[in-house]
């Protein structure tokens, strides 16, 4: 079984991309930030269906991932052991594996904010962008627990549990919205 977090593994082709995909897309991060930014989303979108509303909720959207991930960021660098270096080594080599770690969070952001800023462009409904964004994040959560453990060579129908395990996630941010709202 391949190890995606060994650096020091055999760096084949096929390596490298699983290891690429896995900093990004398969991080603990991703998932969580795609949750995260999803709760936003659905707890922020209200009943306001014009385009300034949509532009606000981007804009609050996109600050309140920015802050989480800064905050994982901190935290993580906080308990990062490093070796034991001079203090300013320490702390580079904490905030570069921090940083490192949670950059899939930032990046989970990107799709679902595609329809709410083509909303802010008026080249789509407010109301639609919001469901949109939302079904987009479960799709996300889905492809990454599906991609999981397709990295990890692990038969289909447990890449497809993962799936719908993480994109279950999603579905309850989008339930809780529609029943705390209509």
């Amino acid at each position: 079984m391949m190890d995606l977090n060994d650096t020091d593994a055999a760096p084949d082709r096929e390596s490298r991309l699983h290891r690429a995909l896995w900093r990004h897309w398969g991080t603990p991060a991703a998932i969580y930030g795609t949750v995260v930014y999803a709760s936003v989303v659905a707890a922020a979108s209200g009943g306001q269906t014009d385009r300034a509303a949509v532009v606000h909720l981007l804009v609050l959207s996109v600050v309140s991932i920015v802050v989480f991930w800064t905050a994982h960021v901190y935290s993580t660098a906080l308990g990062y052991q490093p070796g034991e270096e001079a203090l300013g080594a320490r702390v580079r080599d904490a905030l570069r594996h921090a940083i490192g770690e949670s950059g899939g969070m930032l990046e989970a952001a990107i799709i679902p904010s595609i329809p709410l800023l083509l909303a802010s462009l008026a080249l789509l409904p407010p109301v639609l962008s919001v469901y949109l964004s939302l079904w987009f994040s479960v799709l996300m959560l889905a492809l990454l627990g599906y991609s999981v453990f397709a990295l990890r060579r692990r038969p289909v129908v447990i890449c497809l549990a993962g799936a719908l395990t993480s994109g279950l996630f999603g579905v309850i941010v989008i339930v809780l919205k529609s029943a705390l709202q209509h």
